[in-house]
Order: C-alpha cells, then structure tokens, then sequence
C-alpha cells in the first residue's frame, strides 16, 4: 500500500475551493429571487453589453402611472455585475442605491426605497453595469448577454 502525502500545494489547493465556495453561498444569501406578484409593474428592460457600461434607464413609453414607493433589478438572462445605481425622481430627488454586486439569471437585488414625497414620481434610474463574458464566447453560444428588468412597486 502506498502512502500519499499531502503537499502545501495540496492544502493551499483544498483552502482555495473552500474560500471559493464559501463566496458563492454568501453572496447567494444576500440576494433574493423576485417575486412578481402584488402590484409590481416592470418599468423598463435592458440588455447588457460585455463591456462595462453606464445606462439611463426611464420608463417605458406606455407607462403612465409611475407612482412607485419601491423599485428592484431582476436578471432574466445571463450573468451581470451591477457596479452602481441612482435613481431620481420627478421633484428632483435623487438616492445612491447600495449595490448587491453579481446577479444570475433568475436572481433579484432586494427591493430599494425610493426617495421623494408620496407625489413624487420615478423619473429615471442611472446603472453602471457590466455583463459577464465576451464576444467570441457570446458567438460560440457558450455566453449570453446579460438581460435586466427594472420593477417598481406602486404606491
């Protein structure tokens, strides 16, 4: 019988993936999946370039009732990496909204407060994002770019 050693290589291999799986469960946990139920109305969608990117993000043209008390990301397609997000409202108030960092396909951010009065209506969001992947991996269908559907929550 022949005995193995185990090499600094070895352990330093084993932390690695434990550290590694570790950073996927904590960031799983921070995130929630959407639910798209109550009186949640989809704002407007996205598509994500591979590049990172700042997008402008108003509201559907056929929207008309943009009264919203709360608004949340979902990813329906592909992998992205949010970076930063504004939003501002219709009487000039603005609010720096914390980040959750990387969303898969089907996962949400958590829903956000919106600032303003209760007359207050959503004017735009602004996003700093960036889509996982690239071009050739995008044309050999291995990757997708990133789609994301911006909610609000009527007030």
């Amino acid at each position: 019988m022949k005995k193995r050693l185990i090499t600094t290589a070895t352990i330093s291999s084993i932390f690695s993936t434990m550290a590694l799986v570790l950073l996927i469960n904590i960031t799983s946990t921070n995130t929630t999946y959407a639910k798209d139920n109550g009186d949640w109305v989809l704002i407007s969608d996205k598509t994500v370039n591979f590049e990172q990117e700042e997008d402008k993000v108003e509201p559907l043209p056929f929207l008309s009732e943009r009264k919203f008390s709360k608004i949340k990301i979902k990813c329906v397609q592909g992998t992205v990496s949010i970076k930063s997000m504004k939003v501002t409202m219709t009487d000039g108030s603005t609010k720096q909204l914390k980040t959750m960092g990387t969303l898969t396909k089907g996962m949400s951010t958590r829903t956000y407060k919106l600032p303003g009065t209760d007359k207050s209506k959503f004017d735009f969001l602004e996003l700093q994002y960036k889509s996982w992947g690239n071009l050739t991996l995008n044309a050999a269908g291995m990757v997708k770019k990133a789609k994301v559907e911006v909610w609000g929550l009527k007030r």
